[in-house]
């Protein structure tokens, strides 16, 4: 079944769950279609997805394509809300195909979904600079969604021009509540950001709750060439002040 909850301005959310059926899609764009004719306004959709569905025949399959195929045309935004790890390239992979503009949210950020589908604008988010640390100290808070275009833009310039000053760099990362996710263009650029700059850094320190972040810089911080350390939100001071020394 498809839960439609159509109760909010400007877009639609979805809650698809278990088998989905011919008669699920059908009844969606019915939904979708009605609300287009009534308000002369397309909405955009919000998916959460708390377990991953699956269609029960060929013919849902079929009319799920369908689906999509007519209504990427006139959609502008898609939030896709889950944790399931497969849900961290379904994005990037759906852009590729459709012309809706597909952002990926962990469930806990749901009204932060709820606000980007509501937004007229993309506005993903940025890498605010924190200030206060030594000059050798390369520290930011994520707000909103990271794109490539916060690393090409804003991280890699700060990191250029500390390294004219100074041979081996210190930095620290803040994820609090005010980060939402990460697009796929982003965790590519973290990457080469990553590799590029290996043996820049003496120090790095994360600052987060989110779990399953932590759980992936635990996993990978024996392999990188400099201290690492990991803080909940709560310690930023402690993370501060391990950064200065």
């Amino acid at each position: 079944m498809i839960d439609i909850d159509q109760t909010h301005e400007g877009f639609v959310i979805l809650r698809p769950e278990g088998a989905l059926s011919k008669e699920d899609f059908a009844g969606l764009a019915a939904a979708i279609d009605t609300r287009i004719n009534e308000t002369d306004a397309v909405p955009n959709l919000v998916i959460v997805l708390d377990k991953l569905p699956h269609w029960d025949s060929l013919g849902a399959l079929s009319s799920h394509f369908n689906f999509v195929r007519v209504h990427q045309k006139v959609v502008r935004k898609v939030a896709v809300v889950g944790d399931s790890p497969l849900l961290s390239i379904a994005p990037e992979i759906a852009n590729f195909f459709v012309s809706a503009k597909v952002r990926r949210f962990p469930s806990a950020k749901l009204e932060d979904a709820k606000a980007w589908a509501r937004a007229e604008a993309d506005d993903p988010g940025r890498f605010e600079p924190i200030e206060g640390l030594p000059r050798d100290v390369v520290a930011v808070r994520a707000v909103g969604i990271i794109t490539g275009e916060d690393y090409r833009e804003t991280l890699k310039p700060m990191v250029e021009e500390k390294l004219k000053e100074h041979d081996k760099l210190k930095c620290l990362v803040v994820l609090d509540d005010d980060y939402a996710t990460y697009t796929g263009d982003a965790a590519w650029e973290d990457t080469k950001f990553d590799f590029g700059h290996l043996t820049d850094f003496r120090r790095v320190a994360l600052v987060t709750d989110v779990e399953w972040m932590a759980r992936a810089a635990r996993l990978f911080a024996p392999l990188m060439p400099y201290e690492f350390r990991l803080f909940p939100v709560a310690e930023l001071d402690e993370a501060k002040s391990w950064i200065k020394r």
